[in-house]
């Protein structure tokens, strides 16, 4: 089975004034569905940078980047807009603008695409999910760090993406509240086999991953060995799918 999302020989720069500064060089990645790739550097290392081009988001200089074999370059903006839409979910730092419920914030992006009726009962299902259900009609800003960096998981996969790029979810969290995000999304990997390419600050943060990045002076090298198997603690016997998840292929 070939990878789900590719990048070969990816080069990115920034002008800043006269000055070009490198942030990404010849950077290669691949992940297949089922796994979560964490890339861990300090801030600036361009580990943002690498997301969003993951979700072409932003473009690369050089290199190709590929999602399920086709190249991202090639895509209209229609073509990538559905990409977005179906397959690939950007977990958010940031939640909405207005102080909305979350259940309405979750549901808000499946509005479009289905009635309401569907459309919130999704919302429910992925609220429930990350385990907010109790939380479902507080609003934003009545949150802890915690639970905002669980709703925007659910925001993200109320669609049931294949692909989930999470920018640094553990940050402002306390041991407790990094424990539960990293068991969720672990979980997804285990029980949904969605993807996930995970940005972190430092290599504790990612240990548990199926495979380990470290991102320094643009360059991006594997770990030197692989991570130990997740605690027990944090296996699930359950398996749950989200509603109208897409088959893989």
């Amino acid at each position: 089975m070939g990878a789900l999302l590719s990048l070969k020989g990816v080069g990115k720069s920034y002008w800043r004034g006269d000055t070009e500064v490198g942030v990404l060089r010849d950077v290669t990645l691949e992940l297949q569905a089922g796994q979560l790739a964490a890339v861990w550097g300090t801030r600036g290392s361009g580990k943002s940078t690498l997301l969003k081009l993951a979700a072409r988001l932003e473009t690369p200089d050089s290199g190709s980047v590929s999602f399920n074999g086709v190249d991202l370059a090639g895509l209209s903006e229609r073509q990538h807009a559905r990409l977005m839409l179906e397959w690939i979910g950007w977990v958010r730092r940031t939640g909405p603008k207005s102080d909305l419920r979350m259940l309405d914030y979750v549901a808000l992006p499946l509005l479009a695409e289905h009635g309401r009726r569907d459309a919130y009962a999704r919302a429910e299902e992925a609220v429930e999910r990350v385990g907010l259900s109790a939380q479902a009609r507080q609003r934003w800003g009545s949150l802890c760090d915690g639970e905002r960096t669980l709703i925007g998981i659910a925001h993200a996969i109320a669609r049931a993406p294949r692909l989930l790029l999470v920018d640094d979810p553990t940050a402002n969290l306390d041991v407790r509240e990094r424990e539960r995000v990293t068991a969720l999304l672990h979980s997804l990997v285990d029980e949904e086999a969605i993807a996930v390419l995970m940005a972190v600050p430092d290599m504790p943060a990612a240990m548990r991953a199926d495979q380990i990045f470290s991102l320094g002076g643009g360059r991006l090298a594997s770990a030197p060995s692989p991570p130990a198997p997740p605690p027990a603690e944090l296996q699930r016997g359950k398996v749950v799918h989200l509603r109208g998840r897409q088959q893989l292929v």
